[in-house]
């Protein structure tokens, strides 16, 4: 029997480090936590992954804010209701150079936060394999 393909959007995500602070956004919808960036669009199949990375931070957190992108680090899935269809995230790692933070629609509040002090819980992501993700990032990078 032929198996079906899974289908996922790409996106991707900057994990915005300003010493030793994390920055953190709550989304408008549930209050969860997430991180700036997003999907790539349907005509960006050539365009560099980072560079669609910088689109959605300018889309997310304005004009005036710098930063400098590293590596990917880790990645994870989120489950899309409304859209029906899984997203497969990436996230980088990032440096905050300087500027403020200028929040979209998407996002109602924003917090940088230390991940040796804060308390993470399952409840404050989209979902559990979520939660594992962050959580062992920081665990491998001495951050918990």
């Amino acid at each position: 029997m032929k198996k079906n393909y899974a289908v996922y959007w790409v996106a991707f995500k900057i994990l915005l480090r300003k010493g030793n602070k994390i920055l953190f956004l709550r989304c408008s919808g549930g209050g969860t936590w997430d991180l700036p960036g997003g999907r790539a669009d349907s005509d960006e199949g050539k365009v560099p992954l980072k560079k669609i990375l910088e689109r959605e931070i300018k889309e997310e957190l304005g004009n005036k804010i710098k930063y400098r992108i590293g590596n990917p680090a880790f990645q994870y899935r989120r489950y899309s209701a409304k859209k029906k269809i899984y997203n497969l995230l990436t996230v980088y790692e990032g440096k905050y150079v300087s500027g403020s933070v200028k929040l979209s629609s998407e996002h109602n509040a924003y917090e940088w936060i230390n991940p040796k002090l804060y308390k993470f819980k399952e409840k404050d992501f989209s979902n559990k394999e979520e939660y594992k993700a962050f959580k062992e990032y920081f665990k491998k990078r001495k951050c918990l």
